[in-house]
Formats: C-alpha cells, sequence, structure tokens
C-alpha cells in the first residue's frame, strides 16, 4: 500500500490549527471547524468547492436557457449540443489535464483556472449564436478539467487520514447539494434583473436572467480563486524541475501510460473505478427511464418520479452522514464492495415493486448505498495513491464516470426499447408467478438488468480488494 504523503510532500498540519490563524481563536466557529473540517486549509479548500459548486449549477442552468433562446426553432438540438460540447473533451483531455495537475504547482493551478473561468464567463452575455456557445462551453470544460484534479491531489496533503472520510462526505454535499440553491438563486435573479435592467448605464452588460447569472457565477470563482491562494500548501517539489513545466508531448504520453498502468495492475484504484463507474451506468438508468417507470408500471405520473428523485436526494444525504458517523468503526474496503452491491440489489428491488410508496423506500435505501460508494471510492484513492499520480487517477475517473453517465442515458432507452418489444412478442408483457402476474414491461427488465451488473461489480470489487491486500491488512483495514 503506498503512502498518503509520499517522501518530499508537505506533511499534514496538525488538525488544531491547519497551518493558519483559525477564524475565530478560541470561539465556537472554531471548535466547529477543527471538529468538522480537521483543518483551517480544508475548510478552505471546501469553501472554494463549495462556491464553485454553486456556480457550476448555476452556470449550467443559464447556459441551458441560453442555448434555447439562440437555438431559434430547434431548441432542443441547441441544448444538446451545448451539453455535448460539455462532455466531450473529458474523453480526450482528461488524462492530459492528470498529467499538468501532477506535473504543476497544485494550487497555482487552481488559482489560474478559476480565474480563466471567470473571464470566459464575462464573455457568455454577448453570445448570440449556438456555435459561439459551444466554443465557451469548451474553453469552460477544459479548465475544469484541469482544476478537478489538481483539487483531489490536494486533499490527502491537507487532511489528517483519519478525516478523510468525513472530507469526501463534505466535498460531496459541496458538489452536489449546491443544486438547488443554485437553482433558488437563478430564480430569484430574474426579479434582480428586472431591477438593473432599467438602469441606462448598464444596458452595456445586456442584463437579464441568464447574463446575471453568468455575472454571478463569473463571481463564484473569483472567490474561489481567492480561498484556494490562501491555503497553506506546499507542492511536492516536481515544480522546480524546468523539465515539468515544458509541454513535451512524448513524456506527457509517456507519464499517461504509467498512470493508465498504474489504475490497472494497482487492486484498490481498479476495484473503485470498476465499482463507481458501473453503479453510474446502472444507476444513471434511472434518470430516462424512471419517469417512464413511474408512468408505465406506477401509475403515478411526472409527480411519482419527483418523489422518487427526492427519496434519491434523502437517501444519499442520510448515506454520507451514516458514513460519518461510523468511520472510525468500519472497514472502507469491506464497506464499498458491499455498497456497490446493496445499490445493486436496491434498484432490483425497486423495479420490483408496484406501490408507489415501497418504490420511494427502496430509491432512498438505494440513495444511500450510493452515497457510500462515492465517499468510499474518492477516500480509498486518496488513502492509496502517492501524491505525484493523483492527478492522472482522479482524471481517468473523472473520466470513466462521463462515459458511463452518458452510456446510461443512450443505452438505457435503447434497451428498455428492445427487451419491451421482445417482452410483447414472448410473453405478452407478463408472466404468471405461482398465481401472481407480474407485469413485464421493457423499463422493468431494463433496471433489473442494470440492478444484476451493479451486483456483480460489487462483488468483482471484492474480490480485486481482497486479494490486492496482504493478509496482516485484511485483518485490520
Amino acid at each position: 500500500m503506498t503512502s498518503a504523503h509520499p517522501d518530499g510532500a508537505e506533511p499534514p498540519v496538525p488538525p488544531d490549527t491547519g497551518g493558519a490563524v483559525p477564524l475565530d481563536p478560541d470561539g465556537l466557529w472554531s471548535n466547529i471547524e477543527r471538529r468538522l473540517f480537521a483543518t483551517n486549509a480544508f475548510f478552505r479548500l471546501w469553501a472554494a468547492q463549495f462556491t464553485t459548486g454553486l456556480g457550476d449549477w448555476l452556470g449550467f442552468l443559464a447556459i441551458t436557457v441560453t442555448a434555447a433562446r439562440v437555438g431559434g426553432g430547434s431548441p432542443e438540438t441547441a441544448v444538446g449540443i451545448v451539453m455535448a460540447a460539455r462532455l466531450i473533451p473529458g474523453f480526450f483531455f482528461a488524462q492530459v489535464a492528470g498529467v499538468l495537475a501532477d506535473r504543476w504547482d497544485k494550487r497555482r493551478l487552481m488559482v489560474v483556472c478559476d480565474i480563466s473561468r471567470a473571464a470566459v464567463l464575462l464573455v457568455l452575455p454577448f453570445v448570440d449564436t449556438v456555435w459561439q456557445l459551444v466554443l465557451v462551453s469548451l474553453a469552460l470544460e477544459a479548465f475544469t478539467l484541469l482544476w478537478i484534479p489538481a483539487k483531489e491531489s490536494m486533499v490527502p496533503s491537507i487532511v489528517p487520514r483519519e478525516h478523510l472520510t468525513t472530507a469526501n462526505s463534505l466535498s460531496m454535499v459541496a458538489t452536489y447539494g449546491t443544486f438547488p440553491i443554485a437553482a433558488l438563486v437563478f430564480v430569484g435573479l430574474a426579479r434582480g434583473a428586472d431591477a438593473i435592467a432599467d438602469v441606462e448605464a448598464l444596458d452595456f452588460l445586456r442584463i437579464d436572467q441568464e447574463s446575471l447569472g453568468f455575472y454571478v457565477d463569473a463571481l463564484t470563482f473569483a472567490l474561489s480563486a481567492v480561498l484556494v491562494a490562501s491555503i497553506p500548501f506546499h507542492h511536492s517539489g516536481r515544480v522546480d524541475d524546468g523539465e515539468t513545466r515544458r509541454l513535451d508531448f512524448v513524456g506527457t504520453f509517456r507519464e499517461m501510460g504509467e498512470g493508465v498502468r498504474f489504475i490497472v495492475i494497482n487492486p484498490t484504484v481498479r476495484a473503485v473505478n470498476i465499482g463507481l463507474a458501473t453503479a453510474l451506468l446502472g444507476g444513471g438508468m434511472m434518470v430516462p427511464l424512471g419517469i417512464v417507470y413511474s408512468e408505465e408500471v406506477l401509475g403515478a405520473g411526472p409527480a411519482g418520479f419527483a418523489g422518487m428523485q427526492v427519496a434519491l436526494g434523502v437517501g444519499l444525504g442520510l448515506g454520507v452522514l451514516v458514513l460519518t458517523l461510523l468511520k472510525k468503526h468500519v472497514s472502507k474496503h469491506r464497506l464499498f464492495a458491499g455498497s456497490v452491491v446493496g445499490a445493486g440489489a436496491a434498484l432490483l428491488v425497486a423495479a420490483s415493486l408496484g406501490t408507489l410508496a415501497l418504490v420511494i423506500i427502496a430509491i432512498g435505501v438505494l440513495g444511500m448505498f450510493a452515497g457510500g460508494v462515492y465517499v468510499l471510492g474518492f477516500t480509498l484513492l486518496h488513502e492509496e495513491v502517492d501524491e505525484d499520480l493523483r492527478g492522472r487517477v482522479f482524471a481517468a475517473l473523472y473520466s470513466v464516470v462521463r462515459l458511463c453517465v452518458v452510456a446510461a442515458f443512450v443505452i438505457g432507452p435503447l434497451l428498455a426499447a428492445g427487451l419491451d418489444g421482445a417482452s410483447h412478442r414472448l410473453v405478452d408483457r407478463g408472466v404468471d408467478v405461482l398465481g401472481l402476474d407480474v407485469y413485464l414491461p421493457g423499463v422493468r427488465l431494463t433496471l433489473w438488468l442494470a440492478g444484476l451488473i451493479i451486483m456483480g461489480a460489487g462483488v468483482g470489487a471484492a474480490w480485486s480488494l481482497r486479494s490486492g491486500r496482504p493478509a496482516s491488512l485484511r485483518a485490520v483495514r
């Protein structure tokens, strides 16, 4: 097992101060900060992630509305093209971004990316065509792909090992819990835009709900840059090597190959990538198929689907909370694999039920396990990977995650349609089991298949994690 703090890296700062002056010495907030965030350094990093998470969701909403507006007679196509522009760079640039994050000073790289994203966002209010929106979206995504692995690589260097589970739980909240806040802010910006639009001196800013969203989004990235710049973090030293600062294409490809080999050979990294990716591939099918299941099987329509989404969110929160409370009493390796299996089983049960209330409960359980998979997966990678490889490892993980999400959105509906046709021809969409009529539409069969795939991935992850750990560690981890 590799060390979380390789030779040459700055050791973790003491948990009582974080290497910086507490925000509220001897006060209530100082105690909360030490207990919850472990270090002042991580609190600043988390605050930056929360701020950029809020900005990312706000920008996502504003860009979606802008794409529909400039799309003319084909708003759906315009939105699809722009969203594709946010996903495609990850397939081609993520590994290069991981190499650069491993080479360069992570704090400086994050600050540059935040400032660059803020500058790009200031251009968006003046975009009038879809292709311009696509170019701007590509630029935003490129800087985001650099920021993410640098951030993930920094975490184990500023957070004590025993606090990594809590740190990743908080990071999940900052990433996904900011969406409802951003939605409320975006709605409120409509009123703010109406008030500002009456000021003639500001006409050159093209103030409306979307443009005001872009301006606020740019402000969040500027604030994040200030927060990241204040983090007491020191790079491991590779940045002082002149060769690492040059864009050497041969060396870049060599380092990309090193990262891929490490991911394939290291059993923990391999298991986490397979477990997370497969869970997202199966669970992601709930997004396009959930509304279909609610309408065709449950007869609950959009209201039922909304209830399922709420249950999923509540389950995620409960899962993160339970993990935070039990982090010192559980084996992360076993619990990660068990959470993957549990998520698949919960999806299998949810797809087998025909009552909305029971489905909502099962979806909530699915959310609990999914939260565990996310937090434990990231924690295991933070613990097992040296700093000079973390950028490439997390960049690869995000590439796989994106690929699986896109595949779930595309494959899920196609597979459901194909299985529905087969079920109709073979069994007239239903069978009799011990006197009980079981309805078998394609959407239910697809979700069953997804659940089984996730459970299989969990079993494979458990085997990989156990086979790759020494016997002495199996008894204590």
